[in-house]
């Protein structure tokens, strides 16, 4: 069945508020010795924005995605990953 369109909603939003509020994410990325940071940073941010919103799944549906809800979560993901990696790298990038 995968994500109704409320998830689909309610994980976009967590998306958009993760990308705008940078500092609590990136903040951690920098304090680590890190090769490259844009792709630490893009896995920081990914697994940020999957906590998120599984967590709230779990506390709005009382149960942990299926396997057609997670496929759908990773669809939207990669669906705004250009967006995703430039904001970051705008970010990293800020003096």
């Amino acid at each position: 069945m995968g994500l109704d369109v409320i998830e689909e909603k309610n994980l976009n939003d967590v998306i958009t508020y993760a990308l705008e509020y940078p500092k609590m994410v990136l903040s951690e990325a920098k304090s680590w010795p890190i090769i490259n940071m844009e792709d630490f940073a893009t896995g920081l941010y990914i697994g940020y924005m999957g906590g998120v919103f599984f967590d709230g799944f779990l506390k709005r549906n009382k149960r942990f995605l299926d396997s057609e809800e997670y496929s759908d979560f990773h669809a939207i993901i990669s669906k705004r990953d250009t967006e995703i990696k430039l904001k970051i790298q705008a970010h990293l990038h800020k003096k």
